[in-house]
């Protein structure tokens, strides 16, 4: 009897110690707030369209786990922080979203072969790395080109590099701080348009 007490005792010890441990919940990401709306453009301001391509992201970058950069060479997929949406969509539309608010001499759209006719210039976005790192920045690093569709011609090539200091901790933080450097990226665009 003395022994099936000190069982059942244990038992009931493990069994709350066990349910007081909270199995981490998933937290997911956007890049792009879908609330926030890029300024609606009249008929009458006809501009000149610009198709954006994101070109295919590398393959670190293809699966829905946030990336952490943990060393040189030494890379973390994070179990618990995920992005909500495929991450090239997501990465697209934030840069839509940015070019458009900051230059007002094009309208930007996301390349899609229904609105190829009415373009009048291509910009071509590569990503060789986008993630938090090890040395508490968010980095984005890559290339990109515009070519007028009318004249087949490359007008602009830059490669660029941006990082921004994490001062937080926290993915939240990190995914606030990656959105933020691609806002770097479309001025860079819209400065050097044109």
């Amino acid at each position: 009897m003395k022994h099936a007490l000190t069982i059942a005792i244990l038992s009931m010890v493990l069994f709350a110690a066990c349910s007081s441990n909270e199995t981490p919940k998933t937290q997911y990401y956007l890049l792009s707030n879908p609330i926030v709306n890029t300024t609606v453009k009249a008929k009458s301001e006809q501009k000149p369209r610009v198709a954006i391509t994101l070109l295919e992201l590398p393959d670190y970058l293809k699966q829905p786990s946030l990336v952490l950069q943990l060393s040189d060479h030494q890379l973390h997929y994070s179990n618990f922080h995920m992005w909500a949406e495929p991450l090239q969509t997501s990465f697209t539309q934030a840069l839509i979203q940015d070019t458009n608010n900051i230059d007002e001499r094009f309208e930007y759209f996301a390349n899609d072969t229904a609105k190829q006719a009415s373009t009048d210039l291509a910009l071509f976005v590569n990503i060789t790395a986008f993630h938090p790192t090890h040395q508490s920045q968010a980095i984005l690093v890559g290339n990109y080109w515009l070519e007028d569709k009318q004249l087949n011609k490359l007008i602009k090539a830059e490669n660029f590099t941006f990082t921004l200091a994490l001062n937080k901790n926290g993915y939240g933080h990190a995914v606030t701080q990656m959105r933020n450097v691609i806002t770097k990226l479309a001025k860079q665009i819209a400065n050097h348009e044109g």
